[in-house]
């Protein structure tokens, strides 16, 4: 990996212990800590920064970046230009300005200000052709040492030093991983299946051990009556005393439910992830993964997009009635929306897929 110029210089020198490679005077400078010929620090990212236009407008720079300045006076310094005080001076003024403020055009009228008139219509004429864009320079730098590197043919890089696994880098990269074509066919294969979805999503959570305030459990009594199809009190009355439990013990079992309910919603792709290992262990991946390979085999020339209006809702009425053997819920966006899909589109598009797939294996 390559860094110059401006940001890339800065990471660069932050990382070339690990490797990275960076190029030009900027990036030297950010690796010593020093412009040459200056014994201040240097060390701030705004050396390199520059304000631009808004995209619509073409995103042109509207100030010029200090290293720019930096560079210029330096070698107006070493042409007789200026003289050292003069350009420690301008150098000094020029960085105590907001980026977004300077500019050649701010820097020649500081320069009035601090050398003279003469002194300072010296240096403007100068500028006017010896502009040093060392920004530009360092980028060119970079690609022809990229270049030479891709002609050379290198062996592949090694690090010169040991990369320890700590838990926190485990936690990052777990946290940060992209699932792979399989195993979002698994996971899609089981949101189809909202009762093994939900086993695996709290089988999930439990190793995970998320730790969350449960919050109030209004919305998951509801969702609890819709699963289990208890549609009045009386319903939810003869439900608590088939499974002996009180109003009291109800709301304690439902409390833990809104908090698993919050601790899913809150932990994205990393519960996915530990899903994934949870269905690998109890060898469910495996049948899973089989069967929305051979869904995908079987309609590879079937049309994805579902169809409309009174055809679809028949579909509808055949994955609720018929795969998940409960009624037609009121609201399909927000069914899907709490099943955890995207939207009501990718739900409807999974639907009519696993509609076509069971209906070929008739």
């Amino acid at each position: 990996m390559f860094g110059a110029a401006s940001m890339g210089a800065l990471r660069a020198a932050e990382l070339a212990p690990f490797g990275m490679r960076g190029v030009g005077a900027i990036f030297a400078a950010y690796r010593t800590g020093c412009w040459p010929g200056d014994d201040t620090s240097f060390e701030d990212d705004d050396e390199v920064a520059v304000l631009h236009a808004p995209a619509e407008a073409g995103g042109a720079a509207l100030s010029d970046p200090m290293v720019d300045l930096r560079a210029s006076l330096t070698a107006a310094e070493e042409e007789g230009v200026i003289d050292p005080v003069g350009r420690s001076a301008l150098v000094a003024v020029m960085k105590s300005l907001h980026f977004p403020v300077r500019s050649f055009t701010r820097l020649d009228q500081e320069a009035r200000a601090i050398l003279g008139e003469a002194a300072a219509t010296r240096l403007s004429d100068w500028l006017a052709g010896n502009r040093v864009a060392q920004k530009r320079l360092d980028a060119i730098a970079m690609l022809e040492d990229i270049a030479r590197l891709l002609v050379s043919d290198p062996p592949p890089f090694r690090a010169p030093f040991r990369f320890e696994r700590a838990l926190v880098w485990e936690q990052f990269v777990r946290a940060t991983a992209v699932a792979d074509g399989a195993d979002d066919l698994v996971l899609q294969e089981l949101r189809l299946d909202p009762p093994a979805w939900l086993a695996a999503e709290r089988a999930a959570l439990g190793r995970m051990v998320v730790p969350i305030e449960p919050p109030d459990i209004a919305a998951t009594l509801d969702r609890f009556c819709a699963r289990q199809g208890l549609w009045g009190r009386a319903d939810l009355d003869a439900w608590m005393w088939r499974n002996a439990l009180d109003t009291a013990a109800l709301e304690r079992m439902l409390q833990r439910e809104a908090a698993l309910d919050a601790a899913a919603q809150q932990s994205g792709l990393e519960l996915q992830i530990t899903m994934l290992e949870h269905l690998r262990l109890a060898g469910q991946f495996a049948p899973l993964l089989e069967r929305a390979r051979a869904k995908q085999a079987a309609l590879a020339d079937r049309a994805a997009t579902p169809p409309a209006g009174p055809a679809m809702a028949a579909v509808l009425d055949w994955y609720f009635a018929r795969r998940l053997g409960e009624p037609l819920p009121r609201s399909i966006p927000a069914w899907a929306r709490e099943q955890g899909w995207p939207n009501e589109q990718v739900f409807t598009q999974a639907v009519w897929r696993d509609y076509l797939f069971a209906e070929a294996a008739r």
